[in-house]
């Protein structure tokens, strides 16, 4: 008997689907849903069996492949080798990051927001299946068990409603979440080379595109000649981006077009450029630091700055950082192609962020969202690279396509050295701090300020990460430390550059938690204190993120041979240790 499916808002589904229920010839579970096999946005049995996640946030080596189909094969009762694993199309009613209200990957948010989510779909898929069999074999289906992909008892086939409460397994039960012997499900295709990469595809008829850019960031086109590169074989044509940010080299493989954009000779305007060198930079942030801050991001009650109580410190310490830009460098480089089809086109990449990346093409290419597909593929890495306020390489791909007849497939490649050399960087940043300590070593004053480009600002998310001025990710770790700093004054002052930025793991903990954590060991020792009791006296407090900074890790007690001060050292650390008073190692 074949039935009509109906999908819950929890699902984020409006269509229906028809179900049958049966056993395959190999004994497994077995259905034959209407509509190809969706129980809803997540799960996909077929006919013989065979179930398949769609896993809506991509794979770039972090593991989502194999944690979000482990949650649906956990509540469903199937074994994780038996569950197949496709990439969700650019849908972002359906398959939106939850955090972020749109479809991206990022912020080590894949497992957060998606973790309920996918044992609800598994578990509705689960109950859906039960209560078809006891139906169909007049039993209660609390008495019935899916384990392995079978029910017991006979096949049968009945009408079943999608649960609107599926019950979720007691995590006592689990059997593969949390399971260490849980294996990743992309090793195999990666070893053996069947994982599908961006850079893997390579269409019927296609040109590869590769952009000859400014040598220095902000530089404009003023003129090409590309008439040494016609003599290469298999170039195409050349020209200028819309943007006059480049030139795009067009060939009909990736080692023509590479040869092809060595040979084009450009004219650059470099009016606007960025003209620096790195120890220029350097001074200039440095310099940014040692004066009062365009911005005053932390200021407590009554407090003057944290000049005035440094000037009564009994003992000052202090601290001059700085932090070079920093490249992504993901393992594979930028790529993505895009194929025209009767009623649009298909965008072929590892995309973090296909809601981004539809926008993007829509607006460069002037089409509706409808004729725009994304195939999103294995990505070589990211790291934070492949999703950027801009799409940028995404946004090239299509300005290079919309050059050409949109006959032919156009495949966009950046080099290793396109990217390190003309990527976003995690920006260079100054800090210079000053602590204050009174005649007990306890902290009095707290001035801490930092220089460097802001990320967010000028970007679609400033609205929701810059308040009064201040780029967050410029300052965060610092105003909102956990630790309990008396007199902290923090100020911040833009750098400004055409380098282009962008977040970098931990976007500004990259930063700022080695010079807090720097700082903090520097001021345990002119205090003379154990760096580790130093930092949980500055965790007391009672609020939840504090006690679980100071959950004892395993450590060891060592007393110095030279003047018996005891102190603390991770478990892990070699038996020499160094003694935080004389700052040379000390045998335990």
């Amino acid at each position: 008997m074949v039935s009509i499916l109906s999908r819950r808002s929890f699902l984020q589904s409006a269509s229906t689907a028809a179900l049958v229920v049966g056993f395959s010839p190999r004994g497994a579970l077995a259905v034959a849903p209407a509509d190809g096999g969706h129980f809803n946005p997540f799960v996909k049995i077929d006919a013989d069996g065979r179930v398949t996640a769609i896993v809506k946030h991509f794979e770039m080596g972090q593991g989502t492949s194999t944690g979000l189909p482990t949650l649906i094969a956990e509540e469903l009762g199937v074994d994780l080798d038996d569950v197949a694993v496709e990439f969700a199309p650019s849908d972002a009613a359906r398959y939106a990051n939850l955090l972020f209200g749109s479809q991206a990957t990022g912020g080590s948010t894949s497992m957060a927001n998606s973790y309920l989510q996918y044992r609800q779909a598994g578990a509705a898929a689960r109950e859906m299946l039960l209560a078809a069999a006891a139906e169909g074999w007049n039993a209660d289906p609390s008495t019935l068990a899916l384990s392995k992909g079978m029910i017991a008892g006979a096949g049968r086939s009945a009408p079943m409603k999608v649960p609107e409460r599926p019950r979720l397994k007691d995590p006592g039960t689990f059997t593969l979440i949390g399971n260490p012997q849980t294996l990743r499900r992309d090793n195999g295709p990666k070893i053996d080379g069947s994982a599908r990469f961006a850079m893997d595809v390579q269409l019927e008829n296609q040109l590869v595109a590769v952009v000859r850019r400014s040598p220095r960031f902000g530089g404009t086109v003023v003129s090409v000649d590309a008439s040494a590169a016609a003599g290469v074989p298999g170039f195409v044509n050349a020209a200028i981006l819309p943007s006059n940010a480049g030139v795009v080299v067009y060939a009909r493989d990736t080692w023509a077009a590479f040869q092809a954009r060595d040979a084009v000779v450009v004219e650059w305007n470099f009016a606007n450029a960025e003209s620096r060198s790195s120890a220029e930079i350097r001074s200039t942030l440095l310099d940014a630091v040692r004066v009062p801050p365009r911005f005053v991001v932390r200021e407590g009650p009554g407090m003057d700055g944290a000049g005035a109580r440094l000037d009564h410190a009994a003992q000052t310490v202090e601290g001059e950082f700085f932090l070079p830009w920093l490249c992504h460098a993901p393992m594979e480089p930028l790529t993505c192609t895009i194929e025209p089809t009767a009623n649009g086109i298909t965008l072929h990449d590892g995309c973090q962020s296909p809601s981004s990346a539809h926008q993007a093409l829509a607006a460069v290419l002037g089409l509706p969202m409808k004729s725009i597909r994304i195939n999103t593929l294995y990505a070589g890495g990211s790291f934070g690279r492949r999703a950027t306020t801009t799409s940028d390489y995404i946004v090239e791909a299509a300005q290079a396509f919309a050059m050409t007849d949109r006959t032919r497939p156009v495949k966009l490649v950046w080099s290793r050295e396109d990217d390190l050399a003309g990527g976003a960087y995690r920006p260079a940043v100054a800090h210079r701090v000053r602590v204050g300590l009174d005649g007990n070593g306890d902290i009095v004053a707290w001035d801490h300020r930092i220089a460097g480009k802001p990320i967010f600002k000028g970007s679609s998310l400033e609205q929701w990460l810059v308040r009064n001025g201040v780029d967050h990710s410029s300052v965060e770790g610092v105003p909102d430390t956990l630790y309990r700093i008396p007199g902290m004054f923090v100020g911040l002052t833009d750098f400004e550059s055409p380098i282009t930025v962008s977040w970098w793991r931990s976007v500004g903990h990259s930063h700022t938690a080695f010079v807090m954590e720097s700082m903090m060991d520097m001021a345990a020792r002119a205090a003379g204190c154990d760096p580790v009791t130093w930092r949980l006296d500055h965790l007391r407090g009672g609020s939840t993120d504090q006690r679980r900074l100071a959950l004892p890790m395993p450590h060891k007690q060592l007393q110095c041979n030279e003047c018996a001060s005891l102190f603390h050292v991770c478990s892990c650390s070699p038996i020499m240790s160094s003694c935080p008073m004389h700052h040379s190692t000390r045998v335990a």
